[in-house]
């Protein structure tokens, strides 16, 4: 019979309990929800994490460190400057047309039997211009054969519009005289034949 009486008493407790709502945590109810939402499929960038470095409080200027560095091996510049040939003077061109030259000093004196043709080198054009025709004696001061033909010649001087017998050249010829600088003489020559006989 007691043994009734305390089961009986156990669920009266039992079902009053039931009677009352159930206490929760407030917090805890607001943190679990009863009914979960799928999560959003969208996608979300990478982000890029900058490490950002401490900045420091102004403090009395002290000397800044320059980060160590390994010194790197400079190769020597090398400057390749090509030597530039002195330009080349009247004289130099016309002695550049000769091969085998021979000077004759004292100039000798060479007879001229007939007719022949007296050249004379244009150096800023590079022509040979005739001056005119000449005979008797003439003073060759050098000998020497023609680059260009091969041909052997005698060369002498010759002062314009004076010499020879040739006393009105031609004014073309004069002017490209003038004009390469010559004004008084110039180096003429002759080619070497059985008109030109040596002394």
């Amino acid at each position: 019979m007691t043994q009734r009486i305390a089961w009986f008493a156990w669920m009266l407790l039992a079902l009053a309990g039931c009677g009352q709502p159930l206490q929760l945590d407030a917090a805890q109810r607001t943190r679990t929800p009863l009914i979960t939402q799928p999560a959003a499929t969208t996608s979300v960038p990478d982000r890029t994490v900058i490490a950002v470095a401490p900045t420091r409080t102004p403090q009395a200027p002290t000397q800044e460190r320059s980060p160590t560095t390994t010194p790197v091996a400079r190769t020597p510049t090398v400057f390749i400057v090509p030597s530039t040939p002195a330009p080349q003077t009247n004289e130099g061109r016309w002695r550049a047309q000769q091969m085998d030259r021979q000077v004759l000093d004292p100039p000798q004196i060479y007879r001229v039997t007939s007719y022949a043709t007296l050249f004379w080198f244009d150096p800023m054009t590079g022509q040979i211009l005739e001056i005119g025709k000449l005979r008797g004696d003439v003073p060759v001061q050098a000998r020497f054969r023609l680059r260009s033909t091969g041909e052997a010649a005698l060369e002498l001087s010759y002062r314009i519009n004076n010499d020879f017998g040739l006393t009105a050249i031609s004014e073309a010829v004069r002017s490209r005289m003038e004009a390469a600088g010559y004004t008084v003489s110039v180096e003429a020559f002759l080619l070497e034949s059985d008109a030109v006989q040596a002394p």
